[in-house]
Protein backbone atom coordinates (compact mmCIF):
# COMPACT_ATOMS: atom_id res chain seq x y z
CA UNK A 1 0.00 0.00 0.00
CA UNK A 2 1.29 3.41 -0.73
CA UNK A 3 2.33 5.93 1.97
CA UNK A 4 -0.29 8.45 3.01
CA UNK A 5 2.57 10.87 3.42
CA UNK A 6 2.82 11.10 -0.66
CA UNK A 7 0.64 12.67 -3.28
CA UNK A 8 -0.83 10.20 -6.04
CA UNK A 9 -2.68 10.22 -9.26
CA UNK A 10 -6.67 9.28 -9.68
CA UNK A 11 -9.97 9.84 -11.87
CA UNK A 12 -11.93 12.44 -10.72
CA UNK A 13 -15.50 13.71 -11.80
CA UNK A 14 -17.38 17.36 -11.43
CA UNK A 15 -20.68 16.25 -10.03
CA UNK A 16 -21.97 19.00 -11.69
CA UNK A 17 -21.24 18.39 -15.21
CA UNK A 18 -19.94 14.72 -15.18
CA UNK A 19 -16.23 15.97 -16.60
CA UNK A 20 -13.90 13.70 -15.93
CA UNK A 21 -10.16 13.90 -15.83
CA UNK A 22 -6.92 13.00 -13.90
CA UNK A 23 -5.45 14.47 -10.52
CA UNK A 24 -3.07 14.79 -8.34
CA UNK A 25 -4.31 13.77 -4.90
CA UNK A 26 -1.79 15.25 -1.85
CA UNK A 27 -1.75 13.89 1.67
CA UNK A 28 -4.27 16.60 2.92
CA UNK A 29 -6.61 15.64 0.71
CA UNK A 30 -6.47 18.75 -1.60
CA UNK A 31 -7.36 17.58 -5.46
CA UNK A 32 -5.40 19.50 -8.16
CA UNK A 33 -6.01 18.46 -12.07
CA UNK A 34 -2.93 17.14 -13.73
CA UNK A 35 -2.18 19.58 -17.12
CA UNK A 36 -4.42 22.24 -16.50
CA UNK A 37 -5.35 25.28 -13.64
CA UNK A 38 -9.33 24.47 -13.98
CA UNK A 39 -10.95 20.67 -13.96
CA UNK A 40 -14.33 21.99 -15.53
CA UNK A 41 -15.94 25.19 -16.25
CA UNK A 42 -17.82 24.80 -13.31
CA UNK A 43 -17.76 27.38 -10.55
CA UNK A 44 -16.54 26.61 -7.13
CA UNK A 45 -17.25 22.42 -8.09
CA UNK A 46 -16.12 19.96 -5.48
CA UNK A 47 -14.29 17.17 -7.49
CA UNK A 48 -14.93 13.62 -6.42
CA UNK A 49 -12.57 10.80 -6.79
CA UNK A 50 -13.54 7.75 -8.73
CA UNK A 51 -10.28 5.48 -8.77
CA UNK A 52 -6.24 5.92 -7.99
CA UNK A 53 -3.26 4.51 -9.45
CA UNK A 54 -3.29 0.62 -10.64
CA UNK A 55 0.04 0.60 -8.21
CA UNK A 56 -1.97 1.53 -4.88
CA UNK A 57 -3.94 -1.35 -5.52
CA UNK A 58 -3.34 -4.39 -3.52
Amino acid sequence: MANTDEKHRAAATCPRCGEIGIVQVWPDGTLQPLGQSDFCECPSSTLRVLETDADELP
